[in-house]
């Protein structure tokens, strides 16, 4: 009996699979999708053009990714493999394209509604993405979101610089988007991203009784590392209006070796998203 149970602690320790963090990007993922405008508009037969922008990276190869997408209703999968009205494959895309919808797409859109568009439409856009040589496949969607012609649409959230930190004292003037990162090796150094002032913005939405309401973004922000580095927070959400943020960062990140990437994402709770890419680089 006693073997058993120890046979039994051995194939558990084992079979215990590593659980990376999320935040750890060591092979091909897809970080975020911008949808530009992230809230897009629409009438009875036609919905404007949007411009989507995947961010998939895999920090092992260079080698070009393929992606393959398709449009649908919503649906719980997030892939376009079900669903109340029919699929349209869209075939192999760039990562970077614009969408328009057909008037067809907008007119089931609205019946599929239940306020039948009124309060605006949803269409799902579903795609994978490879290397085109059998290693793996991704899969990854957008809600892309539609309001009625004449309205004030959402705007994408944008990040403005990042200011580092050491044990709460900055370090140095606040870096902008693309400037590379001259970090201490196996030093944890504090991440205060920073949006732009129109970044957040004020809106009216409608309660469960239909009563409006005025509410505020409150932006979230998402780090990411390739190999060599490593952050200790994944998500971050900016600082509530009068509130001060923390003096070490909202994350802080560990650089091991170099060269290494990181990217933040930053998401508005509507649909609205963007990213920056920050090389990374020990100091001399």
């Amino acid at each position: 009996m006693r073997a058993a149970i120890i046979l039994a602690a051995i194939c558990l320790a084992a079979c215990t699979p590593d659980f990376e963090a999320s935040s750890d990007v060591r092979d091909l993922r897809v970080l975020a999708v911008q949808a530009e405008p992230p809230e897009a508009q629409f009438d009875a037969t036609t919905a404007d053009p949007v411009d989507l922008h995947v961010l998939a990276v895999d920090p092992r190869t260079a080698a070009p990714i393929t992606l393959h997408a398709a449009i649908c209703a919503p649906t719980d999968s997030h892939r376009c493999d079900e669903g109340p009205f029919i699929t349209r494959d869209l075939g192999t895309r760039p990562l970077s394209t614009t969408l328009l919808i057909p008037p067809e797409f907008v007119a089931l859109a609205q019946a599929d509604d239940d306020l039948k568009g009124l309060g605006g439409i949803r269409v799902q856009y579903s795609f994978s993405v490879d290397h085109g040589d059998g290693s793996g496949t991704v899969y990854g969607s957008k809600v892309l979101l539609y309001s009625p012609r004449g309205g004030t649409p959402n705007q994408n959230p944008a990040i403005a610089s990042v200011q580092l930190s050491r044990e709460g004292l900055k370090l140095g003037e606040p870096v902008a988007p693309g400037e590379t990162l001259q970090l201490p090796q196996n030093v944890e150094i504090g991440l205060r991203p920073t949006v732009t002032d129109a970044s957040i913005e004020s809106y009216v939405t409608t309660d469960l009784r239909g009563n409006p309401v005025s509410l505020k973004e409150q932006p979230r922000y998402s780090f990411f590392v390739a190999p060599g580095a490593e952050v200790d927070r994944d998500t971050a959400d900016e600082p509530l209006e009068g509130v001060m943020a923390p003096p070490d960062g909202l994350s802080r990140i560990t650089l091991h070796s170099a060269p290494g990437t990181l990217w933040i994402v930053v998401r508005d709770g509507r649909g609205g998203e963007s990213w920056v890419t920050f090389p990374l680089e020990l100091t001399p």
